[in-house]
């Protein structure tokens, strides 16, 4: 029960105190009995005492104390004296321990108001949870310390194979999860563990899938737990799979490309030498020449075979603040490994470009990867990224300050014998640009290295101009 605000008592218990003192002091005057009706000046002292602090309330007992004793029967005046401390002490004690009582309630209510709010604001969370972790596509899994199932949405019931009736609650995680079984048989320390895992989990129908899953211990002992979100990972899988296998053949058909038109110039000049040599007559009837003349002309035609792509796919519109985050996230740790750094210029509100995701990212590896090779043995170790529109076009520029490129004008064939590595990296980098309709350029600097990757805003060209465009050489 909620006791009413002082004010209010005050406006109303301290005129019933006051209507009861005169009235008790009128009776005493008026009648002029021969007993004393003090003790019954004790209710507006208690009236009183609701509405008024310590102070007030020693005061109220004293001046009734003092009423009682005008209109006591004839007494000394010790005996008025005595009487008046007494009644003093008896009144004050009684309004004193009213005014605790009165404190003492309000507080208890007061406590139990907030313990109230505070129980209706944790069944208002609890209900959201619940309703936050039965709507979540994800399992979320509670284990306790000997690895059984304390708790489990539905999401992770049916992701283990259960129907919508059924629950994994009570069940070992090992069976379901074995990192998850593992996970709680690790020595606990001052740091509870928080970390994730892509593995692999078994369904009740003996199928396993492959599963991301975030987890965190807390407590010790017999109170260690282990909650866990489980997500299947399935359908990401097979799409990144299948894109890989997409760019693993485009790769391949690029590479077979540059073979071929290495095969086809050798051929070529084999072809001239052959034409000078059926000029002599002693050669024309030599079977060893021709049959080296068909070996050649049949290793043209194997050379001469059609290796453009012709899936019909179109480039598509790609944020390319998209993918230089994924740049970002992939190289800024090497680099700072290698204590160099690295300068991002990023014209904001860049359009859309028209080009393969996947591919562009390649390019901007391929890119990054030489810049820091580059730099690892210059005094300043820095890469300029630097990406701006110009008109329809985008230009993406990577400016290293390496040692710069003593022959560029044989940077983008292909096999070149002074490479690092195969010889290929820039060949395939351009043929990917401009198989969407971009190119990759060298841009000669009086300092370091700079590529400049031109990319469209809009699609220029046909699809057949983009795949002829595939296997042109630098």
């Amino acid at each position: 029960m909620r006791l009413p605000e002082r004010s209010f008592r005050k406006s109303v218990l301290l005129p019933i105190s006051f209507v009861v003192i005169a009235l008790l002091a009128t009776i005493e005057w008026y009648l002029q009995v021969d007993f004393s009706l003090g003790i019954l000046y004790v209710v507006p002292v208690i009236v009183g005492a609701a509405a008024l602090n310590h102070w007030q309330t020693l005061a109220l007992a004293l001046a009734c104390a003092y009423i009682r004793g005008r209109f006591t029967p004839q007494a000394t005046q010790l005996e008025q004296l005595l009487r008046f401390l007494m009644a003093g002490i008896a009144f004050s004690s009684v309004g004193l321990l009213i005014v605790e009582m009165i404190r003492n309630r309000r507080v208890v209510l007061s406590h139990f108001t907030k313990l109230e709010l505070e129980q209706e604001l944790r069944r208002k969370a609890e209900h959201q949870l619940r309703i936050l972790a039965e709507s979540s596509p994800a399992g979320i899994l509670t284990i306790n310390h000997a690895g059984t199932i304390v708790a489990a949405n539905s999401a992770a019931s049916q992701l283990f194979g259960y129907d919508t009736l059924s629950s994994v609650v009570g069940q070992p995680v090992s069976q379901f999860v074995e990192t998850l079984g593992n996970a709680l048989q690790l020595p606990s320390g001052p740091r509870q563990m928080r970390t994730s895992a892509w593995t692999w989990a078994n369904r009740q129908d003996g199928s396993t899938i492959p599963i991301a899953t975030w987890f965190s211990t807390y407590g010790e002992g017999p109170g260690r737990h282990l909650a866990a979100i489980v997500v299947d990972i399935s359908e990401e899988i097979r799409d990144r799979e299948r894109e890989n296998f997409k760019h693993v053949l485009d790769y391949n058909r690029l590479l077979a490309g540059a073979v071929s038109h290495e095969i086809r110039n050798l051929c070529s000049a084999a072809s001239v030498l052959l034409s000078v040599l059926s000029q002599r007559v002693d050669l024309t009837q030599n079977r060893d020449f021709t049959a080296l003349t068909q070996l050649i002309e049949g290793l043209s035609r194997i050379a001469s075979f059609d290796l453009r792509h012709r899936d019909g796919s179109l480039p598509v519109p790609v944020p390319l603040t998209s993918v230089l985050q994924q740049l970002r996230v992939i190289i800024e740790s090497d680099w700072r490994d290698n204590g160099s750094e690295i300068i991002w210029e990023i014209q904001p509100d860049l359009p859309d470009i028209h080009a393969d995701e996947h591919g562009l990212l390649q390019i901007c590896l391929n890119l990054t990867q030489n810049s820091l090779r580059a730099v690892a043995d210059s005094e300043t170790r820095q890469l300029t990224i630097r990406a701006v529109r110009e008109n329809e076009d985008i230009l993406l520029s990577f400016t290293d300050s390496g040692h710069g490129v003593p022959q560029p004008e044989k940077l983008f064939q292909a096999f070149r014998p002074d490479s690092d590595g195969t010889g290929l990296g820039l060949y395939v980098s351009r043929m990917l640009a401009r198989k969407f309709g971009g190119d990759l350029i060298h841009v000669a600097t009086s300092k370091g290295c700079q590529f400049d990757v031109i990319l469209h805003g809009k699609r220029k060209g046909n699809q057949a101009q983009f795949q002829d465009s595939a296997l042109r050489t630098g």
